[in-house]
This record gives structure tokens, sequence and C-alpha cells, in this order.
């Protein structure tokens, strides 16, 4: 009788301990690129209406699309593997941070050669600093008013959004290839994942990046070293307002990453000091009520921004040390070493 119930013991134990990468992928991923393709193809039929008949109320309608095709896509940023990487989607649908002035460039070069009026102009066959996010609020974010050309443009931007959002979704649940079939039976091994450790240390390695891109490039970009030396224009998303409701998606996306397959793994004095770097994280980001763009040289908001790269930093450190550490997970390479 003892024999059976350690048995049932350590069965039980190892259920509760193994990763649950079907349900993360369900629940998280397929969900998240779901809601990805609807708005992006809401983008583009706002687009299209507004091109057609060009009016300020149709204007500031397919701003606010832009805007939630934007952080549905910040949303879906801590998921830095898999089809994302084909193609070079991510690149595509976002080229940030754009150190070298290339989407300016290559806009500017784009509606003064005279293709976008062909017949058969593709834009994915472009640079990928104009297929975007980063060249479609330029246009529609100016000061200046849109004309015909850039609305061709636009909407030749939006529709090839919506299509890679749509792609994306595919290779990740659709066909004897789908993505998510790999996902799901990692612990068993595949051609994809040797095993659940080297999916559950991918997936933290994701997570890990995320962290440090918050911290590294969308806030310390902007801050500078000093409030005299900040630069707000380097800001993600200056232009559309969308760089604090940006990085408001990623960390809770990050927070249902590691909830959805780590937390309940962890010891209690750990998992407590995670849970209070997201909380003071987000109620950190939460009190900022201007633009990040002129936030940064707030003699009262400043200090906020600053004290909330710290708790991520802390945040990213608890992600990439202690809980690694724990669960004797690797973090393999981060794609940030290069930059």
């Amino acid at each position: 009788m003892k024999t059976v119930l350690m048995i049932l013991l350590l069965l039980a134990t190892a259920t509760t301990n193994a990763y649950d990468f079907k349900t993360l992928a369900e629940n998280h991923i397929l969900s998240g690129y779901q809601q990805l393709e609807l708005t992006t193809n809401s983008l583009n039929a706002s687009a299209q209406s507004y091109c057609d008949k060009q009016d300020e109320e149709k204007l500031d309608q397919l701003r606010n699309h832009y805007r939630s095709a934007f952080l549905d896509w910040q949303f879906m940023q801590p998921i830095r593997f898999g089809p994302i990487k084909y193609l070079n989607r991510e690149n595509r649908f976002q080229m940030w941070p754009d150190k070298r002035g290339s989407v300016g460039k290559h806009l500017r070069r784009q509606l003064q050669d005279g293709e976008i009026t062909d017949p058969g102009f593709d834009i994915s066959s472009k640079s990928v600093a104009v297929q975007g996010f980063s060249a479609l609020e330029r246009l529609l974010f100016s000061d200046k008013p849109i004309d015909s050309i850039q609305c061709k443009l636009i909407v030749a931007i939006t529709g090839n959004l919506e299509s890679m959002s749509s792609d994306l979704l595919q290779d990740w649940k659709e066909g004897d290839s789908a993505y998510a079939a790999y996902f799901s039976t990692a612990a068993q091994g595949n051609d994809i994942f040797e095993s659940d450790t080297e999916l559950a240390g991918q997936i933290l390695n994701s997570l890990y990046t995320q962290l440090e891109t918050m911290v590294t490039q969308k806030l310390d970009r902007p801050l500078g070293p000093s409030i005299n030396k900040a630069r707000g224009k380097r800001a993600e998303g200056w232009r559309s307002q969308t760089a604090l409701p940006a990085l408001k998606a990623n960390l809770e996306a990050s927070r249902q990453l590691y909830q959805g397959m780590y937390a309940n793994k962890l010891g209690k004095q750990l998992a407590a000091k995670i849970n209070m770097a997201f909380q003071q994280s987000a109620q950190l980001v939460n009190s900022v009520n201007q633009p990040l763009k002129t936030a940064v040289t707030d003699e009262k908001l400043r200090p906020m921004i600053v004290e909330l790269r710290s708790t991520l930093s802390v945040l990213k450190g608890l992600i990439g040390r202690e809980l690694a550490s724990e669960l004797n997970l690797s973090l393999g390479f981060n794609s940030l070493d290069g930059d």
C-alpha cells in the first residue's frame, strides 16, 4: 500500500511540475495572433475607407485602428521565436529601434520613385523599413496633409500587415507542419524541440529578452543619462503616443507568459519577489499621465520612469538568474547581445 501511495504521489508531483505548453499555445499565443489578425484586418479596411474619401473623421478612425493593431502587435512581441522569425517577419512588422534612420530614408525613396502607382506594386518585395508599423506611423501621424500617393502606400502597408498576420497565424495552427503541434508535443521530443526543458528555456529566453528590450531600448534610450540629455523622440511610437501603452502591453504579456509557464514551479520566496516586481512595474507605468516623449523631461514624472526602469531591471534579473537557476533552465543566446 505504501508503495502504491508513493507512486501516486510521484505521479501527482510530475503532473504538477510538467510544463503545460498546449494551454499556453491555445490561451495566449494562438488567441493573441488571432486578435492581431482581426485588428490588422480592421486597420486595412479603415485605410481603404479613408483613402476612398479623405476626411478628418475617417483619418481619426484610421489612427485609432492603427493604435489598436500596433498594441496587439506589442502584446505578441515577447514571442520572439517560431513563425515570427520566418521571412524576417519580426522586422517587417516593425523596424525599431531605427538608429540609422532607415525608415525615413526608404520611405522618401518609395514615395518618389513612382512605382507605387503601378498595378502590380508589391510592398512585401521592398525594404523591410517601409513594410510595417514604423513607416505607417510616419505617414499617419505627420503634421502635413496626406496626399494620394501616400494613401496608396498606406493601403499597401496595411494590406501587408494584414497578410503577414494571417500567414503568421496559419503557420502556427494549420497543416502538417503547424508550429503549435511541435510546441504542444515538446515533452515527447520532436523535430524542433528535443525536450520540454529545451522549449521551456526557449520561452524563458524570449521573456528575458523582452524585459531587456524594455529596459535598454524602450526606456534607456529616451531617458538618456540626465534630464538635460533626455531624448523624447527616441521613444518608441512617439508620434502616435503609444510608447507607454506599448510598455503596458509588453508587461502584461510578459506577466502572462511567466504565470502560464513558471509561477507554480517556484519556491514561495522567489515567486513572491517576482510577483511584487510585476505589480510595482504595472503601478509605475500606469502612474505616468503624459506621453513618454515629454515625461522624460518632466521634473515630476521622470523619477517615476527612472524607478520603472530600475524595477524592470530587478525583474529581469529575477527572471534571468534566479528563476533560471531554480528551474535549471538555460537562457541560451540572447538576440540583443549583438546590439
